[in-house]
């Protein structure tokens, strides 16, 4: 990256006051990216070359993850856990998959190959099983 492109990044960092954390997430050591925050809506994380800076959403909007942007709260995708306790729940967008929430946090999981996630009973099932 040249130098005039970091200073960029830079700015533009400050000018959306974010600020550098390293809690939460994991960024991978390359690349640039976004990622939500499995704890908030309204936040998310810029990751740069390994490097996380926590940003929030205006008043109002919550951060898209899928399209990479804070959307208007009534049409953005974030998904929400319970704060207290563990459960397994439908994924959004998608019946091959789950969101395993623990104390607040999301971590989406996979079914493995064959099976479904079934809402009615909280977990992967034969794909015969399940309406999706």
């Amino acid at each position: 990256m040249q130098g005039g492109s970091v200073s960029t990044v830079w700015i533009a960092l400050l000018a959306l006051g974010v600020s550098a954390i390293t809690a939460e997430p994991t960024c991978r050591p390359t690349g640039q990216y976004l990622t939500a925050n499995p704890r908030d809506c309204r936040s998310y994380f810029y990751c740069y070359d390994g490097i996380a800076y926590y940003g929030v959403c205006q008043q109002g909007f919550r951060f898209d993850e899928s399209r990479q942007s804070c959307l208007p709260s009534t049409v953005a995708e974030c998904f929400e856990c319970p704060t207290m306790g563990m459960v397994s729940l439908p994924h959004p967008t998608s019946c091959q998959k789950f969101v395993l929430c623990f104390e607040g946090v999301a971590n989406e999981r996979s079914c493995p190959t064959g099976l479904l996630f079934n809402r009615q009973i909280h977990q992967c099932d034969l794909s015969s099983k399940v309406i999706c």
